[in-house]
């Protein structure tokens, strides 16, 4: 793998761990709210996982306001990241996120693409995010 691709599945992983942190900030150590700033690039885009499209200001906002709104046991873990499709500082990236809450579990199967930021996190920026519900079979 190439570099962005390796920076992009730290991200990813390290990003996670931020939003685990942040949903559960009443259990524990509240992390740098900045973090998340510098990991979106100002063009940042969402798609949910019900379909609805969402720009960096929102999604911003939408972490902002659930704070501490987790309980202790929350977590989230990213696993079978790798690139789909790379270029010279551009990687998009595929991975499932499993969050963990009260003894149940989701499941996303996600798509994003980073571009080479010199002073975000891990210097890169998410650009865009597909986020799609993986149903129980």
């Amino acid at each position: 793998m190439d570099d962005v691709a390796v920076r992009a599945i730290e991200e990813a992983h390290e990003l996670h761990a931020f939003f685990a942190a942040w949903f559960r900030a009443g259990h524990g150590p509240v992390p740098d709210f900045g973090r998340l700033e510098a990991a979106l690039a100002g063009d940042f885009r969402m798609v949910t996982p019900d379909g609805h499209l969402q720009d960096r200001a929102t999604v911003i906002g939408r972490v902002r306001a659930a704070r501490a709104g987790a309980p202790a046991d929350f977590r989230i873990v990213i696993r079978e990241a790798r690139p789909v499709w790379r270029a010279s500082g551009v990687v998009l990236l595929e991975f499932v996120e499993q969050q963990y809450r009260g003894g149940e579990s989701t499941s996303r199967r996600s798509t994003a693409l980073f571009t080479d930021q010199p002073g975000a996190p891990n210097h890169v920026v998410w650009r865009h995010l597909q986020e799609t519900w993986i149903g129980s079979d």
